[in-house]
């Protein structure tokens, strides 16, 4: 990821970060003392790096496509797991049935081959947002936080999670895990997901927007009318 932030705006990289990125992992100061040597592996360094720039600049692009030039020549000292997934030539194993257990080797395995197959696009803005530079943040990750400008988005089947429900927040009918929680005086998913909107709301300190994806939206559109929890006028439908 250093190496693609040496890239210029013109797809041409800039010769002095490039030799400060490798200065920094210690690969300068690995080179062979013998001058024939030297001047060969530079010259690998140098075309690896080209070919890095070619093929990273690409639109539709995959993280493998994108390691490849970087491996083949040991530009960086690579983690082992990942030169181990990156020849692991095998097909995947199949994802498990819904609470069916699964190996770990076989869980890693696949998510390795995710990785290397995804757009490197992907990881590039990934980057940005573990670096904190992207406008967009998980509802966990920004507690302590706060914002002149608040967007919540609530979208339980994008989240594809199970701790948090925001549908049934706006009326949607209780999970059975959920009934059974209530009947034993449990934690219930509305519990959660009301502590994890109270994080994300107070983070606004001049505007706050909360925009929720229902799978019923007239019904959440009028248990939100309802709740006492917005003034009138603040609950409004997107237009499709």
């Amino acid at each position: 990821m250093d190496l693609a932030d040496c890239i210029k705006d013109g797809g041409a990289p800039s010769d002095f970060a490039v030799m400060e990125v490798l200065h920094r992992y210690g690969r300068l100061q690995e080179l062979p003392e013998d001058g024939e040597a030297r001047t060969h592996l530079l010259k690998a360094y140098q075309q690896a790096v080209e070919n890095f720039v070619k093929v990273c600049v690409k639109p539709a692009v995959t993280v493998r496509e994108v390691l490849e030039s970087v491996l083949q020549v040991g530009l960086f000292e690579p983690d082992k797991r990942l030169v181990a997934a990156f020849n692991n030539t095998n097909p995947p194993p199949p994802a498990p049935k819904p609470r069916q257990p699964e190996p770990l080797e076989n869980r890693l395995a696949r998510g390795w081959h995710r990785l290397l197959e995804s757009p490197w696009i992907q990881l590039r803005r990934f980057k940005t947002y573990l670096s904190g530079k992207s406008h967009l943040a998980t509802h966990q990750v920004v507690k302590g936080s706060e914002f002149d400008h608040v967007m919540v988005v609530m979208d339980d089947e994008d989240a594809a999670g199970n701790l948090f429900a925001y549908d049934r927040l706006f009326g949607a009918p209780l999970g059975d895990s959920d009934v059974k929680n209530v009947e034993e005086g449990k934690e219930t998913s509305i519990d959660r997901t009301l502590r994890l909107l109270y994080v994300t709301s107070s983070r606004a300190k001049e505007s706050l927007a909360l925009v929720l994806w229902a799978k019923d939206g007239l019904k959440a559109l009028e248990y939100a009318q309802k709740s006492k929890w917005f003034k009138p006028g603040e609950v409004l439908a997107i237009p499709e």
